[in-house]
């Protein structure tokens, strides 16, 4: 396993993970791990700050509005999902709220690569119902996980 930034993660699984759902289905999907919540957003719950993260990665630009967020804060316990405006009217909080919680399951025996993993691997499933791989689908987000901090 490798650890980036004091984060016990393997980025090459994850984003293998990101890849297998972009093979799948035409959804876009990424993941940003943060070590510490950066002090301009102190206070923020975990979807204000996923929301956050996602505006400033432009993710809201896709064509079909089908992008879906990972955010984890490591050392301050946050976990959210958020899906576009596209992926919102099949899937609903309640549905990322139980992927969140299924991560931090994992999380809490150390296992965070196997806990995002798995958790792309079910939206992976959800979302090529919803959004099946098109003859033409490019790919409009990088696949690479962001660590900051």
């Amino acid at each position: 396993m490798r650890f980036f930034s004091r984060i016990p993660v393997d980025k090459k699984q994850i984003e293998a993970a990101i890849s297998r759902l972009e093979n799948e289905s035409s959804a876009e999907l990424r993941v940003y791990i943060e070590r510490k919540l950066p002090k301009s957003s102190a206070g923020m719950s975990a979807i204000e700050r996923a929301l956050q993260v996602f505006n400033e990665l432009e993710m809201d630009k896709t064509s079909a509005q089908n992008a879906v967020l990972i955010y984890v804060g490591y050392k301050d316990h946050l976990c959210a999902i958020i899906g576009d405006k596209g992926i919102h009217q099949f899937v609903d909080e309640a549905y990322w709220q139980r992927q969140c919680d299924l991560m931090i399951e994992q999380f809490k025996e150390k296992a965070y690569t196997k806990g995002i993993v798995e958790a792309i691997e079910r939206i992976t499933d959800t979302l090529k119902i919803h959004f099946p791989i098109q003859p033409n689908d490019k790919n409009e987000l990088p696949n690479e996980v962001i660590i900051h901090g």
